[in-house]
């Protein structure tokens, strides 16, 4: 259990986050209907979209109730969403390619490995003919299906997608791409690999925690109300960055945006100095 100080300033800081995230996400719809989409390729991008909206209301509820260590699971979900969205709308010249790699090469893959491990767990089953495992059953691919995809997708094909779609090898597009807007993402990489440590469990993700809650009451909440602050930061920074790539492959004016900036910058200076807080407090004795 926290102090009253940390779960009171938390609660204010999530709610105040998710109200303004609610205020702002009907700005996506601007450029969905602005943008000369099929059917399937609006579905996706709502998609995407939707997957970010929905893991940062999430992580935001559990940074209201200090679960800050979960809610970084979450972050790191919205920063790949974000991520797979920027790169998806970079350029309309790529968007063809990009959205049959996404939407088509890389489905296909998934279920090409999604049918292996659901075929080793069948065969650790013995009876795995009962009507129980009818719908892990149906989850496994033809023998025409596996050799169509195999004979499509090479193992070769398969690992370069899964590299290039990957959180490091999208950065490493934007950066060889010289594209300016999008040279800050490469920023994301350090909450990333934090939440790395935490989502695989290695040492440094499970001790953390453990040092956090060994501080001295002063320290601990200091940190935890700034640890807070920085992935409610981050929840809205993702939204700003998405907001961004749809205005600008659609050819929306970016003026309104501006007040997107201004309205996150004026939320997160309502949190307080609580980075500065813990700041001053962490190496006051040092300096």
């Amino acid at each position: 259990m926290y102090s009253d100080e940390v779960y009171n300033t938390l609660r204010r800081c999530a709610e105040k986050t998710l109200f303004l995230q609610r205020e702002l996400l009907p700005l996506t719809s601007n450029f969905l209907r602005e943008i000369n989409w099929t059917t399937e390729q609006r579905h996706v991008v709502e998609c995407l979209l939707t997957a970010s909206a929905r893991s940062s209301e999430s992580a935001i509820l559990l940074i209201s109730y200090a679960q800050l260590w979960d809610s970084e699971i979450l972050v790191r979900a919205i920063v790949e969403s974000t991520i797979k969205t920027t790169y998806l709308l970079q350029s309309k010249s790529d968007f063809e390619t990009r959205y049959q790699e996404y939407r088509h090469d890389l489905f296909q893959i998934g279920l090409l490995k999604d049918h292996s491990k659901t075929q080793e767990l069948l065969n650790l089953i013995s009876d795995n003919d009962a009507p129980s495992w009818r719908p892990l059953k149906d989850r496994l691919l033809s023998e025409a299906e596996i050799n169509d995809i195999s004979g499509k997708y090479p193992q070769s094909r398969r690992r370069s997608l899964e590299t290039q779609w990957g959180f490091t090898g999208i950065l490493g597009s934007f950066s060889r791409s010289n594209d300016e807007a999008f040279k800050i993402l490469a920023g994301l990489s350090y909450s990333y690999s934090m939440s790395s440590h935490i989502l695989h469990a290695d040492h440094i993700g499970t001790s953390l925690p453990f040092e956090f809650d060994q501080r001295s009451p002063e320290r601990r909440n200091a940190i935890l109300m700034a640890y807070g602050s920085r992935l409610l930061s981050d929840i809205l920074t993702c939204l700003k960055i998405r907001l961004f790539s749809g205005y600008r492959f659609s050819g929306l004016d970016l003026s309104p945006l501006e007040e997107v900036n201004n309205a996150i910058e004026n939320l997160l200076s309502e949190f307080g100095n609580l980075y500065d807080d813990w700041l001053g407090m962490e190496y006051r004795s040092k300096t």
